[in-house]
């Protein structure tokens, strides 16, 4: 483990190898959040240039071909004029499913950058973040970079001069041209672009806090980008692994069982969810026994989330706590709602079953 890991209290990581980039947030030595992107695997902003495999008019679908021999369930809503099998087209994915489900892929795919994306669509359109209505942005400018894709000005382009900006748009303009002119070129499958920005998003949402990286490359690509405000620090053996205030936690990741003081937290993933169920350790009397209950369930609640959040675990989640009286249950309620969720997900917390279950949904993807 490296000591000087053990002075800094609050700060992000990012950490690269021929696998996967790992980063993530540590708040007062504690890990707070945590994300893996293996280059492997399926992202949502994936573009790839695939075939058209098979059409389902019960499912009202068409079947594409990604890589590998996966395919891509692209719904006709999703179409784009047009489509017969055997036809070669680009499709980006937008949501990934569970288990051996295939991916969801549009026609309508998009680069973007810091400041801006740019969609394929069959009409110029520029579009703007509700934050930046009342800014005047000269959109004759805009305009005047030729295209027949639509434009859409991402909240951080308040932040830059209107030369960067253009400057912005231009590039994804021209990926995007590239992209759409390598429509007959082989191979097919192919995967022709991936989201490349989200490490930037990534500091951009905590520009507060210092970073370590351990990829010399993506230093000096952030240290060159005068919009980010991070201070950022080069370690070429950092991993998260050996770090201090880390690596207990992603050591415990692949484990069936928590421990959390004197609570066992068993969690069970399956196709269709995940089972969470929370245990104590001690032995408590029958007359306090619904508060005891409770006061487990309040730490345990809190690991949950964090444990779910780490295992990046999506769909349906099924926590079965330890049996309350309903007063008790509303308390818990009350401080789940207190919760503060630190990843970019959508969580649903429905509430208790008729069967005394807490569910629990996630996003899926990113």
């Amino acid at each position: 483990m490296l000591n000087r890991r053990k002075i800094l209290k609050d700060y992000l990581f990012i950490s690269k190898d021929e696998e996967k980039i790992e980063y993530g947030k540590v708040l007062n030595s504690k890990l707070n959040s945590y994300f893996v992107k293996k280059f492997n695997d399926f992202e949502i902003g994936d573009i790839y240039r695939v075939r058209v495999v098979k059409k389902v008019d019960a499912l009202q679908c068409f079947f594409v071909q990604l890589k590998n021999g996966k395919n891509g369930f692209l719904d006709f809503k999703d179409a784009i004029g047009e489509v017969k099998v055997g036809d070669v087209i680009f499709v980006e994915i937008y949501k990934i499913n569970g288990g051996e489900k295939a991916p969801n892929v549009s026609m309508n795919f998009s680069v973007s950058s810091m400041f801006s994306a740019v969609s394929y669509k069959n009409r110029e359109e520029i579009l703007i973040s509700k934050k930046l209505k009342e800014h005047n942005f000269d959109l004759e400018q805009i305009k005047n970079i030729k295209s027949n894709f639509s434009v859409k000005l991402r909240t951080k382009s308040i932040d830059c001069d209107e030369y960067t900006l253009l400057n912005d748009i231009r590039k994804n303009v021209e990926k995007m041209q590239e992209i759409v002119d390598s429509l007959n070129n082989l191979p097919v499958p192919k995967l022709i672009y991936k989201k490349e920005n989200f490490l930037d998003d990534f500091l951009f949402e905590n520009e507060k806090h210092c970073c370590i990286l351990n990829d010399k490359e993506i230093y000096k690509s952030f240290k060159d980008n005068k919009f980010l405000k991070n201070e950022l620090k080069y370690d070429d053996e950092y991993s998260p692994r050996y770090d201090y205030n880390i690596g207990v936690y992603l050591e415990g990741l692949n484990k069936k069982t928590v421990e959390v003081e004197d609570i066992n937290i068993v969690i069970e993933k399956m196709e269709a969810l995940t089972v969470i169920d929370v245990n104590s350790k001690k032995k408590t009397s029958e007359i306090n026994k619904s508060k005891n209950a409770l006061s487990v369930n309040l730490i345990a609640i809190e690991e949950i989330i964090r444990q779910i959040s780490f295992r990046d675990i999506s769909g349906i989640i099924i926590v079965d706590f330890i049996n309350m009286k309903t007063k008790e249950k509303e308390i818990l309620e009350e401080k789940i709602k207190e919760i503060q969720i630190f990843d970019n997900k959508i969580w649903n917390f429905h509430g208790f079953t008729k069967l005394g279950l807490y569910e629990i949904t996630r996003q899926r993807g990113k």
